[in-house]
């Protein structure tokens, strides 16, 4: 692990996926209510350089607990890079230090209800995704793949009986 820089009771690390045992045992059962959440994207819809920097933007949250790394927050991130990385690619990680297990609760809480409340598009959600690809074109293809056929995100056309 290295540390890279340090805010209050959190520092930004370099982990190795590896490292990271699973999801702290004080917050399994928050993590597991929501493990059917269906997303918009899958993990195949990055490229390995889109979801480095998207784990830089959202890394993954840990706790030290028995000299091992637990996550608190950042499910999605590491769910990710569990399925996308290699188990020896290191990825960030913010490291937080002298939390109560309640703080754990309401880290995890926020991440899983406020993250996708946060960066929602909204209820237009393709037409603003054809906007995007508008705006940046050939870049955000490369990036996205997945957004070359906006039809495939859709959904297929329901067909009335």
């Amino acid at each position: 692990m290295k540390q890279l820089k340090s805010k209050e009771n959190m520092t930004l690390v370099d982990v190795r996926l590896s490292e990271i045992q699973g999801i702290h045992p004080a917050i399994q059962y928050i993590a597991g209510t929501t493990a059917d959440i269906m997303y918009a994207s899958a993990p195949d819809d990055y490229s390995e350089l889109t979801l480095r920097y998207l784990l830089a933007f959202h890394p993954i949250h840990v706790v030290e607990l028995n000299t091992q790394l637990f996550v608190v927050a950042g499910f999605r991130s590491l769910e990710l890079a569990r399925l996308r990385l290699p188990t020896e690619s290191v990825v960030p990680c913010l490291l937080h230090t002298v939390i109560e297990n309640d703080e754990l609760t309401q880290i995890a809480m926020t991440d899983i209800a406020g993250s996708p409340i946060m960066h929602s598009l909204g209820p237009k959600f393709v037409q603003q995704l054809q906007n995007l690809v508008q705006a940046f074109g050939e870049p955000l293809l490369k990036l996205f793949p997945r957004l070359q056929s906006i039809r495939r995100i859709r959904g297929p056309k329901k067909t009335a009986l």
